[in-house]
């Protein structure tokens, strides 16, 4: 790997949906997702409940709102998601219009979790390990979105790789993951890994604990032009501000949700370096 910028110039600002962060914020997710019904468990309350900044819990909701944002300001019709888990995603884009097709390699939860969706028909459902898809049969997309799940990998690259192969010409990815350089990361980043066929056994495991390595932003962006992709964005976002790092999740409330956004949008002009420290999670766009 060559020498890491330690500017970070290719780094974009994040572009924060707030106005519909509030309403998620005090009604739950299930404002922006087409659910067919509210008859179905929510015990993490994501769905239905409130959650007010900063806590993991606001940075949760913020997480959902990027992605869909993200994805919605592409010119993308036909879109894959790999790892979908319910599938809330692929529901809010086919909500919008898009030809949505769900992965993921538990595909009985998948199916299961489609059905609380109105627009469950609509959604197409691809279940299986994404390697052993054939892109020949199952078709090309010109948007594939990966999230929270390069960090659950062994082989990034060749992930990184598997995904290009679904694209069409000029067709583009959407990654999220944590950023390795936050400065309360304890897990190894990607180029400290020494072995990674020995973390094959560990692999494609989900939540946190799954997590054998992150990526910081460097090292995302030489990821995926080793793979083949061109980084057309690539931005970070998530500070202590939003999430409740670093003892902030016992201010929140509704009266501290303001105070919140404002330090979170004002993180996101300080210098490039310096926010890549404050800062947990990123999103990189990928263009084949």
């Amino acid at each position: 790997m060559k020498s890491p910028d330690t500017h970070l110039r290719f780094l974009s600002r994040a572009r924060f949906p707030w106005s519909k962060f509030q309403e998620v914020s005090a009604s739950g997710l299930g404002v922006v997702r087409p659910f067919a019904t509210r008859d179905f468990p929510d015990p993490q309350g994501w769905n239905f409940q409130p959650a007010w900044a900063p806590s993991y819990w606001s940075f949760g909701r913020m997480r959902a709102l990027l992605a869909i944002e993200d994805a919605l300001a592409l010119p993308a019709q036909t879109v894959l998601e790999v790892a979908s888990g319910d599938g809330a995603l692929c529901a809010v884009l086919s909500a919008a219009g898009r030809q949505t097709t769900a992965n993921d390699l538990r595909t009985e939860n998948l199916t299961n979790g489609l059905r609380n969706f109105r627009n469950a028909g609509s959604i197409r459902l691809l279940g299986g390990n994404l390697f052993d898809l054939d892109p020949e049969k199952t078709g090309r997309f010109d948007l594939v979105i990966a999230c929270e799940i390069l960090e659950h990998v062994a082989h990034t690259v060749d992930f990184l790789k598997q995904l290009r192969r679904f694209l069409n010409p000029d067709g583009r990815a959407l990654i999220t993951t944590p950023n390795g350089a936050f400065f309360r990361n304890r897990l190894p980043t990607w180029t400290q890994v020494e072995d990674f066929t020995a973390l094959e056994s560990r692999q494609f495991k989900p939540d946190a604990d799954g997590r054998l390595f992150l990526i910081t932003p460097q090292e995302m962006a030489h990821l995926g032009r080793e793979a083949g992709f061109s980084v057309e964005r690539l931005y970070v976002w998530g500070s202590p501000f939003l999430t409740g790092n670093a003892g902030l999740h016992r201010l929140a409330s509704r009266a501290a949700t303001p105070l919140a956004r404002f330090g979170e949008s004002a993180v996101q002009y300080l210098p490039a370096a310096l926010r890549s420290k404050l800062c947990t999670a990123q999103t990189a766009i990928l263009r084949r």
